[in-house]
């Protein structure tokens, strides 16, 4: 008697589900597999722009899968991606944030925008609802029917808001567009070159220290992360001005003032959805904290890592997870102080040295200064990340940082 092979019923396998996240022009800093993991989501990005930009150079991880795709294709791509399987939209794109919310709506997710993402993208709009709560912000100019000619525009400009000036696009971010203008030359070299063009506002030159507050907003709970210090204005990196900041001690004056008012922000511009607020503010001579920009979402440069030392949490991850109804880690003191420092390489140089520092550190240098630079102006050569549990170690190392020749001819 012979026996026959015992036959086991096939177990179904259950698809992954899917992440998509949206890009056009920030790219990702982070690894998306960080937020999703591999084991469980299968994640794609989705972009209207050239598959190498989807990734900043020092990102860590591996390259995600894109797909790329006309906006107005994007709907369409999604279904034909996700097929019948559960689907997660997300962003943290400054360009993408709208398309993103409309594509959740479109895909019966919930809401996890804020209501009004143009409260926290238009510059103008914002401006106005924070000075309607009492929130300190420059003085401003919305040129609501074009830049005028520079016979009407230069009056207004100084009489409205004198010089120096800050000219900004109402709608874009990493300050694209931005131009200071300290004369009455540059004012009128700017309105004759812009004459017409939609757009655009004129405010305050702010004239002090300038800093970030992040928080995590959970329907219409504000969670403070972090605050900082910046060097200077985020402006000039092609003319060769070195950027970055760092932390500040979670327990300091400042820091409370930074997270006071970052409550005030979120009450004045929303506070549904779930989503990471970036408050870029100046304290003045006056000791005011002045609002300059809001966004909704996670900051650039290397401030998502900063938090990650300072704070236990990365904001871009965090960002990403609070879209998709993911555990986002409760931020806390580690009691580590974080800095970055971006070093331009100019045309004709390449990063030729390294300073020794106390804190520890990660240096990235970029493929623009690994060789001969032959740009026409200055580009990112060479991204530090320093931390230290002694901020005046800390402060050390940046002004190290920030002084040193990385990058000679």
């Amino acid at each position: 008697m012979t026996s026959s092979p015992t036959h086991r019923p096939t177990e179904a396998v259950t698809p992954r589900p899917l992440a998509v996240l949206l890009h056009s022009r920030q790219p990702l800093t982070t690894d998306p597999a960080a937020t999703f993991d591999p084991a469980r989501w299968e994640t794609v990005v989705l972009t209207d722009a050239e598959a190498d930009a989807v990734l900043r150079e020092d990102a860590p991880g591996g390259t995600p899968a894109v797909h790329r795709a006309p906006r107005d294709r994007w709907a369409t791509e999604i279904r034909r991606l996700a097929g019948d399987r559960p689907v997660q939209i997300v962003t943290n794109d400054e360009y993408c944030l709208i398309s993103c919310a409309e594509l959740r709506a479109g895909f019966g997710l919930p809401a996890r925008h804020p209501a009004h993402p143009a409260h926290y993208i238009d510059k103008v709009l914002m401006k106005e609802r924070l000075a309607a709560a009492g929130v300190r912000v420059p003085r401003f100019l919305a040129l609501t029917d074009g830049v005028p000619d520079p016979g009407t525009g230069v009056p207004l400009v100084t009489g409205t808001i004198g010089l120096p000036a800050v000219a900004k696009p109402r709608r874009e971010a990493n300050s694209r567009g931005v131009a200071v203008l300290c004369t009455e030359p540059e004012l009128r070299d700017w309105l004759a070159g812009h004459q017409g063009e939609e757009g655009w506002q004129v405010e305050e030159f702010l004239d002090g220290t300038f800093h970030h507050v992040n928080s995590l907003v959970r329907d219409g709970v504000v969670t403070p992360v972090q605050t900082g210090t910046y060097l200077g204005p985020l402006l000039d990196l092609p003319d060769g001005r070195r950027l970055g900041g760092w932390t500040v001690p979670s327990g300091s004056e400042l820091a409370r003032r930074a997270h006071e008012l970052n409550d005030a922000v979120v009450a004045a511009l929303g506070a549904e959805g779930s989503f990471v607020v970036h408050t870029e503010f100046a304290v003045n001579r006056e000791d005011e904290l002045v609002v300059v920009e809001v966004a909704g979402r996670a900051p650039g440069a290397l401030v998502s890592e900063l938090a990650r030392l300072h704070a236990g949490l990365n904001l871009e991850e965090a960002n990403l997870a609070l879209q998709a109804d993911l555990p986002v880690p409760q931020p806390h003191p580690t009691g580590t102080q974080a800095a970055w420092v971006w070093i331009p390489v100019m045309p004709g140089e390449r990063h030729r040295y390294t300073p020794e520092t106390t804190s520890k550190r990660l240096v990235h240098v970029r493929r623009a200064a690994q060789h001969t630079h032959t740009g026409t102006s200055g580009a990112l050569g060479v991204s530090v990340l320093l931390w230290h549990t002694d901020p005046d170690v800390l402060a050390a190392d940046v002004r190290t940082a920030a002084t040193e020749a990385w990058c000679g001819a």
